[in-house]
């Protein structure tokens, strides 16, 4: 049942579904304001929080335009564009201007998500605002009234103190968690203080959204730089059931604040917080600075004295960071090559280029692991440019011994992708080592094309310019289409390996790759599977007319001084009876 829909019934709904009176409680009680419309964008339900914020009553805004409440209205282009957007993507956040009653102008952040009905159909809009200038506890004292967090809106660290005093002592237990955002300081170096702001001013509104889907009497505060308490009164009177109860919101609270956010021009920046958990109980003397120490103590689990302390351990996570920073600096980022294997005859036809790095233990560090921390810090773009470079400097060193090259393929990130100067770079690149531009292509995901398709298809154009080939990576896995697939200027699709490993044993999987394979040559493309582990698998491909391969079955990822070999004898793989060379 939509959420908006239990507003207006008081039918219960079904065996797994919170009743309608419930639901009717979170929306008025929530913290942050709320509104909710129908799919023409009319006004059907806001909460006393929006009342209270804006200065307008509820038979004022009930059958109003949402931009009622907006100042500076943008474009018709960019409304339109955001309800294309809403209706495919079902969901919007960004900075709006917003005008009160009394006529005062105030910036603030708000988050769009549809709702609905069981079939799937959007029924209605929730809008949710954070940065709210005067926003607090929905009956706090007069005496905390002021003091408010300007950057995020929810109460400062002193405002949260008293608040948090004044629920313990009218309604017993309390939890007081604490987040703080793991990385934040690189976030403020990397991207400038807006950015780090703007990320601050996200993180409250999902707590925010956590809290009221929760349910309870709480309060939100930001005690810290990158650092926020909730204050959460427990019904439970025994240790176990407050602690399970407390952990039960802290999870939720970390799973809501974790993920990507938007930063400026689209950049999305993932995000982790350290979570810590502390109660006090009803019999306790008030002392919330203290338990909101004891909260950020981050000690092990203990339930001890009826406290209960709850914390990531971080250590390892903080030294693997601090390490690849050093070597990102000192160009200590290794690069492995995978053949592509022309499936029709056996020769070599380019290589994939990896990235490899070794941790502070002398242990090689999974991809996986380094480049998400790689992403998370910031460093993603730092990353992939040594790569790049690495790639282009042994191609150099390969033509000038004389060495029969091949054009290798680069993975580019969102990061580097969206740079305004992404083409320049590679550009001059290529020209400080002298190589030819067909000698690299570009690797990109269906995620990184599709976010913003018209500056995407700019880019892809700036690229081409230049003579560089272009690839769309993992094809199929996203969200594949015809429209864009048309309109981008690239060389080949790669189809991702979780369909080759299906291709024998599935039927449907087969039709699957049998359909980019057909997709990619009417287009002119070339396709290449990646992750070919057996005969049967490229036995089916080469039966679908697969141009290209690569995988274990050919060759692992290989060292330069590997490669340089294979590219000395120019061994061609035997593709009727294929023998893996390693």
């Amino acid at each position: 049942m939509p959420f908006a829909a239990t507003l207006e019934s008081a039918e219960p709904g079904g065996p797994d579904e919170p009743h309608p009176e419930l639901l009717r409680d979170i929306f008025r009680q929530a913290l942050a304001p709320m509104l909710v419309m129908d799919t023409a964008g009319l006004i059907c339900h806001v909460n006393p929080a929006l009342e209270a914020s804006t200065g307008y009553s509820a038979a004022e805004l009930l059958g109003q335009p949402s931009s009622v409440m907006t100042a500076h209205l943008p474009s018709g282009s960019f409304c339109r564009n955001l309800a294309t957007h809403l209706r495919n993507e079902r969901r919007w956040q960004g900075e709006i201007w917003s005008h009160r009653r009394s006529g005062e102008v105030v910036r603030e952040w708000l988050s769009v998500t549809a709702l609905t009905n069981r079939g799937g159909d959007i029924t209605h809009y929730l809008g949710t605002y954070a940065g709210m200038p005067q926003h607090r506890h929905a009956d706090a004292s007069d005496a905390v009234q002021g003091g408010i967090d300007n950057v995020t809106g929810v109460l400062n660290r002193a405002g949260f103190l008293a608040e948090a005093d004044r629920l313990h002592s009218t309604h017993g237990n309390l939890a007081v968690i604490t987040l703080d955002i793991d990385g934040f300081t690189d976030v403020n170096e990397q991207f400038g203080l807006h950015v780090g702001d703007t990320l601050l001013r996200q993180l409250a509104m999902r707590c925010l959204q956590a809290m009221a889907s929760q349910g309870g009497v709480s309060v939100l505060g930001r005690v810290g730089g990158d650092e926020f308490a909730l204050a959460w009164t427990l019904s439970h009177t025994d240790v176990e059931g407050a602690a399970a109860g407390a952990h039960h919101v802290a999870e939720a609270l970390r799973v809501a604040a974790c993920g990507h956010y938007e930063a400026e021009a689209g950049r999305l920046l993932p995000v982790s917080v350290s979570v810590g958990v502390a109660l006090l109980s009803s019999t306790a003397q008030p002392a919330a600075e203290g338990l909101l120490h004891a909260s950020a103590a981050r000690l092990a689990p203990s339930l001890a004295r009826g406290e209960v302390h709850h914390y990531e351990q971080l250590d390892q996570h903080r030294r693997l960071v601090r390490t690849l920073r050093a070597d990102l600096l000192a160009d200590r980022i290794e690069v492995a090559f995978q053949p592509k294997v022309h499936l029709p005859s056996g020769r070599l036809m380019g290589l994939e280029a990896l990235a490899r790095w070794t941790g502070p233990d002398g242990e090689a560090v999974p991809p996986a692991t380094f480049i998400m921390l790689a992403e998370r810090h910031g460093l993603i773009a730092e990353l992939g440019d040594r790569v790049l470079e690495k790639v282009l400097r042994h191609l150099a060193s390969w033509r000038q011994a004389g060495l029969p090259v091949v054009p290798v393929a680069v993975n580019f990130s969102a990061a580097q992708f969206r740079r305004a100067d992404m083409a320049a770079r590679v550009e001059a690149a290529l020209a400080r080592h002298g190589l030819p531009a067909q000698l690299i292509e570009i690797e990109l995901t269906e995620s990184i094309l599709l976010h913003d398709f018209d500056a995407a298809l700019l880019a892809l154009g700036s690229l081409r310019a230049i003579g560089v080939r272009l690839s769309i990576d993992d094809f199929g896995t996203g969200y594949s289409s015809l429209a864009y697939l048309r309109r981008f200027p690239v060389n080949c699709l790669k189809v991702d390996r979780s369909f080759v490993a299906d291709v024998v044993s599935d039927v449907r999987t087969l039709e699957i790759v049998d359909t980019v394979v057909t997709l990619a040559h009417k287009f002119d493309m070339c396709c290449i599977a990646e992750g070919v582990e057996t005969r049967e698998q490229m036995a089916a491909l080469q039966a679908l007319g697969c141009d290209q391969a690569q995988g274990y079955l050919f060759a692992k990822p290989l060292s330069p001084a590997d490669l340089r070999q294979l590219l000395v004898t120019n061994r061609p793989w035997d593709v009727g009876a294929v023998t893996t060379w390693d």
